[in-house]
Parts: structure tokens; C-alpha cells; sequence
């Protein structure tokens, strides 16, 4: 079942600086939200897609956010800058924010990035140069072609950036609760990743209850693979795969069709298609089922696009994993208002790095 394990309701949970904040999570009204949109336009659909799947949201993917934003703001728990971010998301499924992130914080964590390989083994990082799937150590070589995960776990450069103060109330507003930071892809290049909802390959158990930034940790030129992504398709109906739910089995299901489908949908309804240009420092949200992509590149293969991408959840639910790793389910702690796990090293670690400990290496 979808909803095994799955809390019925938020904790109330403090948000810094602010009052209380604490809402139910919706099943009923984020199943009416995705059943309306799914009548916007009469199109047709592909059997995968299922407006009536009932599914806990984000109160903010709920059909009555509005109202809750309005009463959030009636209370003074939040700011007016606030209430236009929240609004923007609650509407878009995205939220841009230029120059966020301080440029002394973005120079120690690409100074981090270019220098790792003088910790030989302590990063885990992909292995495209050899056209493998698996995952590897990382080397005693300079490198900048290969992605490198949960950097948050060995560099504090990682943690200032992604666990950002400001980043951590947003998300805290959004979740009604402290966030996790359980996933994080640094890409020294773009990967080349076709259309898809994060749903499908970022599990956590109760699959909408996670969010997404993407920050820019230089400028990004116009081929080298921007992020691309369709406004407003959160709102399309939930797309479920073989075994009935939003997570894809590599094994058994047609990536390829995944893509397709998502995209015909969106271009049937008109979804603007949006590129991020992104200068760095600038930070982008955006909600468990945006439809988003790296847009193709046109630059050489080894053109540089230095970006962050981490994945947070409430810390009402958790990851997927924690099914199947017991050993990972130490929740770290970053301050008194955000956490981080990792499924590719085990917390808490001593003094010094962590080493990678992941079923996921070679």
C-alpha cells in the first residue's frame, strides 16, 4: 500500500523565527487538485497516468494552500517576502532565487570540489569516463569530470551551502517541519538526464513529501546542458508504474515511455517551457513532481556546468532506503533547525572524513 508507514498528519513543529506552524497533510483535497487539472484540457492520456490516485502532499500542493498561505500570513508567521515565494511555488511548482547564496560561501565549497582528490577514497563519485554504471572512490588525480554524492556528509562547505539559513526556513515553511537533506548530486557537468518528476527515482516513503534546490555554483553557458524544466506540471495526474506506485523499476519499466509520456502531457497542456540561465548563486526550488530535464547539450561533453543539486524531506517521513539499510538511519544534526543522512556513508562519523560505505560502489 501507498500509504503504509505514512504519518496521517504533520508534527507541530516550531519554524525559526516565526510562530508555530503545524497543518495536516491532505489526502482528499491534493486528489482533487491533480483530478481538476487533469480537466483543463481535454486530452488524451496514457494509461500509466492515474487523476485519481490518492497520495499525503505538501500542504502546499494542496487544493486549499491558498487559504492556508492567506491564514499564515493573517498570523504574522510570516514575512510579505515570504508569503509572494510561498504563493509563486504554491502556484508554479518552482521559485528562482537570484544571487542567494553568498560568493565567499560558493569559492570554499568550489575550492572543496577542485581539491577532494587530496583525500584519495573519501568521495564517492560516478564513473562515466569507463562507461560504468557503478559507482567508484574517488582518486589522487585532479578531476572535473565526474558527479560526487552527499558531499554534505565530509565537506562543512557542502553543509553552509545546501543547509543555507535561508534555504532552511524556506523549506521549514514548506514542510511544517524541520527538513533532511537525504540526497545530494554535485555535477561538475550536466548528466544528460532525459524528462522526469523526481518521484520516480528519489523515493522517500511517503513519495511527495520532498522537495528539491539546484544552485548554481558558476555561470552556466547556454549549451552545456541548463536545467530545463515545465511550469506549472506538478499538477498533472500522478504517473504510476508497473508495480502501482510513483517509484520506476530500472529493470521493468521503459524509461524511454516515461520521458515520452511526461512530455506530451505537458506540451498538450500547454506548459511553458522554461530554461534556467543560471548565474551563480542563484537557487532554484521546486516541488517532488515538477517535470524537469537537463536540457540537451550542445557544448563538448567536458564543458563545465558546476551546480548543486540537493533533495530534502520532512522530517515527518524518511527515505526510502531506510528500508533496506539500517545501519544508514543515524539522522545528523545541522544546527537546532535541519538534518542531514546519507545512504553512502554511516552517521555519525569522527573526527576527520567519513569513508564511503555504499551498495552502491563497485
Amino acid at each position: 500500500s501507498l500509504r503504509a508507514g505514512i504519518p496521517k498528519t504533520f508534527k507541530r513543529l516550531p519554524c525559526p523565527g516565526a510562530k508555530p506552524v503545524y497543518f495536516p497533510v491532505s489526502f482528499e483535497s491534493h486528489t482533487l487538485a491533480r483530478s481538476l487539472a487533469s480537466l483543463d484540457r481535454i486530452v488524451f492520456m496514457p494509461q500509466a497516468f492515474s487523476p485519481d490516485a490518492t497520495l499525503p502532499t505538501l500542504w502546499t500542493d494542496a487544493l486549499d494552500a491558498p487559504d492556508r498561505l492567506h491564514a499564515l500570513a493573517a498570523g504574522k508567521a510570516i514575512t510579505a517576502a515570504e508569503k509572494r515565494d510561498l504563493a509563486h511555488f504554491i502556484d508554479h511548482g518552482w521559485l528562482i532565487w537570484r544571487n542567494a547564496i553568498e560568493p565567499e560561501l560558493i569559492d570554499k565549497l568550489v575550492a572543496d570540489i577542485a581539491n577532494h582528490h587530496r583525500q584519495p577514497g573519501k568521495f564517492l563519485t560516478t564513473d562515466h569516463r569507463a562507461g560504468n554504471s557503478q559507482l567508484k572512490r574517488s582518486g589522487n588525480k585532479p578531476d572535473r569530470f565526474e558527479s560526487l554524492f552527499d558531499l554534505y556528509v565530509n565537506l562543512k562547505s557542502s553543509r553552509e551551502v545546501c543547509l543555507h539559513p535561508r534555504i532552511v526556513r524556506f523549506l521549514n515553511l514548506m514542510f511544517a517541519a524541520k527538513p533532511v537533506a537525504f540526497q545530494q548530486l554535485l555535477f561538475q557537468r550536466s548528466n544528460g538526464h532525459q524528462v522526469h518528476q523526481d518521484t520516480s527515482v528519489v523515493a522517500v516513503e511517503a513519495p511527495l513529501l520532498l522537495a528539491a534546490t539546484w544552485i548554481a555554483l558558476e555561470d552556466v553557458r547556454k549549451g552545456a546542458g541548463e536545467l530545463g524544466f515545465y511550469d506549472r506540471s506538478h499538477r498533472l495526474p500522478h504517473y504510476l508504474f508497473g508495480d502501482g506506485t510513483k517509484r520506476m523499476n530500472f529493470s521493468k519499466d521503459d524509461q524511454a515511455a516515461y520521458s515520452r509520456d511526461l512530455e506530451q502531457a505537458c506540451e498538450q497542456r500547454g506548459m511553458a517551457y522554461k530554461k534556467f540561465m543560471a548565474k551563480k548563486g542563484d537557487v532554484l526550488f521546486w516541488t517532488a513532481d515538477l517535470v524537469h530535464r537537463s536540457h540537451p547539450r550542445t557544448l563538448p561533453e567536458d564543458t563545465n556546468r558546476l551546480s548543486c543539486v540537493t533533495h530534502y524531506h520532512p522530517a515527518t517521513t524518511v527515505p526510502f532506503w531506510f528500508r533496506h539499510h539500517p545501519d544508514k538511519q543515524h539522522i545528523a544534526d545541522h544546527g537546532k533547525d535541519a538534518h542531514y543522512v546519507s545512504v553512502h556513508y554511516r552517521l555519525p562519523k569522527g573526527r576527520g572524513y567519513a569513508e564511503p560505505q555504499s551498495g552502491f560502489a563497485g
